[in-house]
């Protein structure tokens, strides 16, 4: 496994295909969702990305809003589920956060299912269950690292 972070403008062309290719594949097709899946976030975040070779297997995104900093598009590719690598992803998301946005509070808005994954990382939920995109999502926060 090689694990990289890049910034919008470091990401090289096979890099944005991968990264659309399974977000495309995770949140819109597999989820059954229609949504402007590639964002104006995208140019602004920090992309975090892991490699089984030349496969993109765990990525994703990083960046600041209003008061904190959060992270979303969290995904482990089908074949590779089940085998911690999502438990590797957030240690990584985690270590960019303390490297680059050190002490900033997060927050995330994660799928409902995903809840108790977050919880074993010290994530809090907070509020009321609600949509975004047609899936159940709550807030969950964390103080910064």
């Amino acid at each position: 496994m090689e694990w990289q972070t890049k910034w919008f403008n470091e990401l090289s062309t096979i890099d944005l295909y991968k990264i659309a290719y399974e977000r495309i594949r995770t949140f819109v097709i597999a989820q059954d969702r229609v949504y402007q899946e590639i964002d104006d976030i995208d140019p602004v975040a920090h992309h975090v990305l892991g490699y089984d070779g030349n496969q993109l297997v765990a990525y994703a995104r990083v960046f600041e809003e209003d008061d904190h900093v959060t992270f979303g598009r969290v995904l482990t590719i089908p074949e590779r589920r089940g085998t911690g690598l999502g438990r590797q992803l957030v240690d990584h998301i985690e270590a960019d956060l303390h490297a680059n946005f050190a002490l900033q509070p997060i927050s995330i808005e994660a799928q409902i299912d995903k809840q108790h994954f977050y919880e074993k990382f010290g994530y809090t939920a907070t509020g009321a269950v609600f949509n975004f995109n047609g899936t159940p999502h709550i807030q969950m926060t964390k103080a910064g690292i």
